[in-house]
């Protein structure tokens, strides 16, 4: 049962990573979309800004030389930390469609992928799952 429930049929803690996965991507995709802005500002553009955008340029001198490992981490962060939200998304929606089947039969049929989706997804997605189970009288 992909290591879901311990011996005595609870549910097992997961962990920070995997509890928390939305709110920590989409921090993570803030904070790299800012870090990418403060890299670009302070190696394109930090003296060809307008007058309104000048909070950019404050932010952008202290990181001086610096400024170069942002606009390179800032980007690569973003595309992971993006990855990891898309694909918490993607799982859910996966999740939601296979458990939302009023069909035991195409439950059963999918009960491994629904176990490994409930599984990667924070707790209240595998508590919805063993609801599912039960209402359809499966162990």
């Amino acid at each position: 049962m992909c290591g879901i429930t311990g011996l005595s049929g609870e549910i097992v803690p997961k962990s920070v990573l995997t509890e928390y996965r939305l709110e920590l991507s989409g921090f993570l995709c803030a904070v790299s979309a800012f870090l990418t802005l403060v890299g670009v500002t302070g190696v394109f553009l930090l003296d060809k800004l307008p007058s309104y955008l000048f909070v950019l340029q404050e932010l952008a001198e202290p990181f001086g030389s610096w400024a170069y490992w942002l606009l390179i981490g800032g980007p690569l962060l973003l595309v992971g930390a993006g990855w990891w939200l898309y694909d918490y998304f993607r799982k859910t929606r996966a999740l939601e469609r296979l458990v939302a089947t009023p069909s035991k039969a195409k439950f059963v049929r999918n009960m491994d992928e629904i176990e490994y989706l409930a599984w990667s997804l924070p707790r209240r997605f595998e508590v919805r799952m063993f609801e599912k189970k039960r209402q359809f009288n499966l162990k």
